[in-house]
């Protein structure tokens, strides 16, 4: 069964990789992008480690049914995104939880924010705790977040880091685009995991093999959407018909053709580089590589000998790097699988890049 799982996994990947603009993934309208291999691959990471827990998705998502009525209107009022319904699932599971340093509620606000939000935090009556009034003053903050940073993603890493600090790394690495910019783990980490949590709850038929029907109809039945049905019970305009076999395995929201001869072979060329050593790696590190075949890609000629850089994250043990190509240009180890491991890192390897 584990294998099976596994093999499941691993063609949604796949999937997701090979077909990431017909799947368009996008948080608050603003597209992931995943042509990208380290963010595809870092995305499917972080579903895969929710996925661990799946058990408790079908408690969290009953918790959802009952909150998401309440703010998903408050959210409209404001002219907020309605995907920001995710982040308190991400910040307290719904909970008034306290953290370690001191945010409290199911949006999990400081108190100097809350405060400066319009909140009465105090002993006797903590309005961190009250539902509808934290939501209003979540989305004061989140507008004011985006007056600064003109963008709803980066409003919501914010959210998480402070602006300040969003603003600061903008300033410092010449970007404003969160999925390049190196932050705190924490906050590298955020977005992918909202997007993970709205993912597995818009599309769990992508993620969750034999998950039960109902998402197919999902305005039906007072169920949630990763719960089996006990036997014989079905919505009238489902067809009766056999749970689905490993085999037919697929989504309804990707179309994949799985008949032989259909489709052209990729073609592909491969180009021998060497790592720089680098006895240390932090996620957004510079990977440098040393070409020692020619290469054009994207209309530019690159002679051997030339040392090309990018940045890389670390993935599931394996670091994969932008070399600054989009999905034209694939650093590979020596044996062409997709990423490097560390050790190749630390020894200065040989390894592929793979030009599709």
């Amino acid at each position: 069964m584990r294998t099976r799982f596994n093999i499941l996994f691993t063609c949604c990947l796949c999937i997701l990789t090979l077909t990431a603009t017909a799947q368009q993934v996008n948080f608050c309208g603003e597209m992931v992008p995943m042509e990208r291999d380290f963010v595809s691959y870092k995305l499917m990471d972080v579903i895969k480690g929710h996925l661990k827990y799946r058990n408790f998705l079908p408690v969290l998502k009953a918790k959802t049914d009952l909150y998401f009525p309440m703010i998903v209107p408050i959210l409209h009022q404001y002219n907020i995104p309605e995907d920001f319904k995710y982040l308190p699932v991400v910040e307290s599971g719904f909970t008034n939880a306290t953290s370690a340093v001191g945010a409290q509620g199911v949006w999990q606000f400081m108190p100097a924010t809350a405060a400066a939000m319009g909140l009465e935090v105090r002993y006797d009556n903590d309005e961190r705790n009250h539902l509808l009034k934290s939501t209003h003053a979540a989305c004061r903050y989140l507008q004011q977040l985006y007056r600064q940073l003109h963008s709803w993603t980066l409003a919501a890493a914010a959210y998480n880091a402070g602006a300040g600090n969003i603003s600061r790394n903008m300033k410092k690495q010449g970007s404003s685009d969160y999925y390049q910019l190196v932050l705190n783990n924490e906050t590298a980490q955020y977005i992918y995991k909202i997007i993970a949590i709205k993912q597995l709850f818009e599309s769990p038929e992508i993620y969750i093999p034999g998950f039960g029907y109902n998402v197919f109809n999902k305005s039906t039945a007072n169920m949630s959407v990763f719960s089996t049905p006990s036997p014989g019970i079905r919505p009238p305009e489902i067809p009766k018909t056999p749970e689905p076999a490993a085999r037919d395995f697929k989504s309804i929201r990707i179309t994949v053709d799985t008949k032989p001869g259909r489709r052209a072979p990729v073609t592909a060329s491969v180009f021998a580089a060497r790592l720089q050593r680098n006895k240390s790696f932090e996620d957004g590190q510079l990977v440098s590589v040393l070409l020692l075949d020619d290469l054009q890609a994207n209309g530019v000629y690159i002679r051997r000998n030339t040392q090309l850089s990018g940045r890389g994250w670390m993935v599931s043990d394996r670091i994969y790097v932008d070399l600054g190509f989009g999905n034209t240009i694939t650093l590979c180890d020596a044996g062409g699988k997709k990423g490097v491991p560390a050790a190749a890192l630390k020894e200065g390897e040989d390894v592929r890049l793979m030009k599709i």
